[in-house]
């Protein structure tokens, strides 16, 4: 016996000592990355923030779960007690640490200098203080809940079962205690009514989001009454555990055993609280509703309509987007045309699908390079602003062959990807191909275009983090395929953490589960070690409280590669702000731009909306991280562009929020919506486009507008195809982040983009020679419609790929261009436009 004690202690002791290790080595790896980083401080602010809060929780839990315990635990030893006591502690001391930054926010709290319509109260109040206090207030009720059933549970185990010994269990100390419990417990659901007052801001009851008439006048003095039931009930608990009363009537004894009597008086406390609960805060807001407010919808919600109208503008950032009515002087003609080229050479013929098949086809190289995205960008060449498509020529170490995926080639030669391909939007070969201004292994500029060489020139080509970089490597390693041989470079770089120890080696080896760490004699006291290599994981390991774009991009700048990143600060607590479906959030603010170096790993994070009060908490809880925006360098801030995930939700919600009037919006008169567009063989919803393009001149401006970069995209009436609306992102300089929606007379006809897309597809020429093509082992792929305004008028252009069934190289083959009821189809761009619009051009070729 005593054997197997001291084996079950030893093996106890082992344990402990793998978890103590296993530990040690985490948080080792965890502090050596943000060191490299130079992010120790972020690092520092969790751990406290997290064991502090842990800390302070189990104190509390243990101190209330323990004395509750002791004080009816009967058994002889207090070992059980307290190893009840201990592990209940530590369970809701983890749940309650895991809250963390919820502290650090409320602590760290800005005043928004807004108040909410109904309370009155700063907004601030709702983003940083009601989430900590719902929070704060769901753990003590756990607490004390899983205190009363453990309690509970220790009478009935401790005492028996039998009535005699039940009847001893609920004595009057037993009755007493559990009876303080069920106090405390009413009173902890008193202060969850109090805060359960603010969550009518988030109501779904009415006529809109947000708190309504009948959430107003019946359910928010019902549950500040409720508050006021719960706890007087929570007083009547304790007066009867004062007094210890009991229900001794004769007409209880005859049918009720002795120990449930003791139960009547608090079941029908409890019984009361909840039918007044449901009689107020249920029955009467549904009468009310039904019998005042449906009847007289419009009057009684219009100042709630109001509140929701304002609050969800300003969630989304809309209240400041400025609506011009689209000028409608003249048409479109050949001289316009002519003093609009800056727009007309960026006019983007290439989709992203069909460029990125075409780049792989291409400019792969190997067979383990990967061009996962393509991405838009641009850059000022020779003095004018040129839109580019370029793809990251990346690393996919699942796609070397299954042969040589050895430790030593995962660790130390397949480390990194190389350079990428860069294209203009609008420039293609004679063969239906897109003219490169940089490609190749090692990264070439085309000498067709000598003035890109100094603005586009690459001398650090390796993408050491990149989107596909998964693997974690020793640096030093194969740099890149030559035509007739592999050449070899050193990493020269900053990134990666040095590992000259052997207790590093094997902190690290036990860590990431790989003994050839340990083992290997390829490492040497220089090596670096580079893990979390994956971009998206890197910037979510250092701030994992933003919200990241789907599409980080990647920008040229200095003979480097930097990859950029838009991150949003969001929030589900704005007051009366609609949510959208699919979208956990009712506040998003593009708050912050972060930039990581491609070679180094890197990352630099620059505050983009120093008004946004949740990125001011952010600053505050992080004083190191962040920088203004002022300080990234100028040449990388005029590659910052408009982000595509927030532009979507703004332009969804801004189709229903335009309509500012409570009448219309209630009648939703003026409903806008998404024009769709057929694509994939289904209608999809046209998705933004960036575009370089000029805006329609304000009179009030004098100087007419320069060509710039903006992310556009269409409205139509609900369940119309005519265009009624656009709205445009502005990306530039001073101009960064302001939306203009440009509306279209009512009394006008505009076609919009489906109505267009019919007329090409009802064309008898193009649509004969769609077929044509079809039918001889080719596949057509019409590309994005898009919409490209031109001064007064609207020109759509729409490419068309051509390729072969067999095979997988897109090559752009017509360009349809249409204005107003006139539609055509030529070889290239200038022969469209020249058919549309010169008064020498063929007007309807079609060929």
């Amino acid at each position: 016996m005593q054997r197997l004690q001291r084996g079950l202690v030893l093996l106890l002791w082992a344990g402990l000592g793998i978890l103590a290790i296993t530990a040690l080595a985490s948080f080792y790896v965890d502090l050596a990355w943000f060191a490299e980083l130079n992010a120790l401080p972020v690092l520092w602010t969790r751990v406290l923030a997290r064991w502090g809060l842990g800390l302070g929780a189990f104190a509390f839990a243990l101190a209330v779960v323990g004395s509750n315990i002791r004080a009816c635990w009967r058994g002889a030893s207090t070992a059980g007690a307290w190893a009840i006591a201990l592990g209940l502690s530590g369970g809701l001391a983890w749940s309650l640490s895991q809250h963390w930054f919820a502290l650090l926010l409320w602590l760290h709290q800005v005043p928004v200098g807004e108040s909410d319509p109904i309370f009155g109260r700063d907004l601030g109040f709702f983003l940083f203080g009601l989430p900590f206090w719902e929070t704060l207030q769901q753990w003590c009720f756990n607490l004390v809940l899983l205190t009363l059933i453990t309690v509970a549970l220790i009478y009935l185990v401790e005492l028996g079962l039998s009535e005699q010994r039940l009847t001893l269990a609920l004595s009057l100390f037993a009755q007493r205690h559990l009876l303080i419990l069920g106090g405390a417990l009413f009173l902890l659901r008193a202060w969850g009514h109090w805060l359960e007052r603010y969550e009518l801001l988030y109501s779904t009851r009415g006529v809109v989001f947000g708190a309504g008439f009948a959430d107003v006048h019946a359910t928010l003095p019902a549950t500040t009454l409720m508050s006021g039931v719960a706890f007087l009930t929570a007083v009547g608990f304790w007066a009867l555990a004062r007094q210890g009363i009991r229900f001794n009537l004769p007409l209880f004894k005859s049918w009720c055993p002795a120990w449930a009597s003791s139960l009547l008086a608090p079941a029908l406390l409890w019984g009361a609280y909840l039918g007044f609960g449901l009689l107020t805060t249920r029955l009467y807001p549904q009468l009310l509703q039904t019998l005042l407010v449906t009847p007289n919808e419009l009057e009684l919600e219009r100042p709630y309509i109001e509140h929701n109208i304002r609050f969800t503008r300003a969630g989304f950032g809309l209240a400041e987007v400025e609506v011009k009515p689209f000028p409608e002087e003249g048409s479109l003609t050949w001289e316009i045309l002519q003093q609009n080229q800056s727009t007309l050479r960026n006019v983007r013929l290439w989709d992203t699908e069909p460029l990125l098949a075409t780049y792989r086809q291409l400019q792969e190289i190997r067979p383990y390079y990967q061009f996962p995205y393509v991405d838009v960008d641009r850059y000022r060449i020779g003095g004018e602003l040129r839109q580019v498509m370029h793809a990251a020529r990346e690393l996919d170490f699942a796609q070397v062959p299954p042969a040589a995926q050895t430790w030593v080639n995962r660790r130390f030669f397949y480390t990194h990807g190389y350079g990428l391909t860069l294209s203009p939007v609008n420039v293609v070969t004679a063969e239906g191909l897109p003219d490169f201004f940089l490609s190749d292994i090692p990264p070439r500029v085309s000498p067709r275009y000598p003035e890109v060489a100094q603005v586009l020139r690459v001398e650090q080509p390796a993408l050491y983090y990149s989107e596909l970089t998964t693997t974690d490597v020793f640096v030093g390693a194969l740099d890149y395929p030559a035509a007739d041989r592999y050449v070899y470079s050193s990493y020269r770089g900053t990134g990666g953490v040095p590992i000259p120890h052997l207790w590093q080696r094997l902190l690290y080896a036990w860590h990431f589960r790989d003994l050839r760490i340990l083992l290997s004699r390829e490492l040497s006291p220089n090596t670096r070690f580079l893990y979390r290599r994956q971009i998206r994981e890197r910037v979510r390991q250092v701030m994992p409280f933003l919200l990241y774009d789907q599409d980080p991009y990647l920008v040229i700048q200095g003979g480097k590669l930097y990859w950029f990143f838009d991150a949003y600060t969001i929030s589900r607590y704005y007051p009366y702000s609609e949510y959208l479906p699919d979208f956990p959030f009712n506040y998003i603010r593009n708050s912050v731009k972060a930039v990581l170096d491609a070679y180094n790993g890197s990352i630099d994070w620059y505050i983009a909306d120093p008004r946004d009060p949740l990125i001011q908490a952010y600053a505050r809880i992080y004083p190191t991280l962040f920088k203004p925006l002022e300080a990234m360098p100028e040449p990388l801030r005029q590659h910052i562009r408009y982000p595509q995930d927030l532009f979507r939700v703004q332009v969804q919600q801004f189709a229903t929020y335009h309509m500012t009037d409570p009448r219309v919006f209630y009648n939703r008169e003026d409903q806008w919506q998404i024009p769709n567009q057929f694509r994939k063989r289904r209608r999809l919803p046209m998705q933004p486009q960036y575009l370089i393009l000029t805006l329609p001149e304000d009179p009030q401006k004098g100087s007419p507008n320069q060509p710039e970069f903006v992310l556009l995209s269409p409205f139509t009436p609900l369940n119309k195809q005519n265009m009624v609306a656009w709205m445009a992102a502005r990306c530039d300089g001073e101009n960064y982040g302001k939306l203009l929606v440009y509306e279209f007379s009512k009394q006008r006809l505009i076609y919009g983009p489906e109505q267009v897309e019919a007329r090409v597809n009802q064309d008898p020429a193009i649509s004969e020679q769609i077929a044509l093509w079809n039918e001889h082992g080719s596949r057509v792929n019409l590309g994005t419609l898009l919409v490209i305004p031109i001064e007064t008028s609207l020109l759509y252009i729409q490419p068309l790929y051509l390729e072969a069934e067999q095979g997988r190289l897109p090559q752009l083959t017509r360009v349809i261009a249409a204005y107003e009821d006139r539609v055509v189809m030529e070889p290239t761009l200038s022969q469209a436009l020249e058919a549309l619009f010169s008064p020498t051009g063929s007007r309807r070729s079609n060929r």
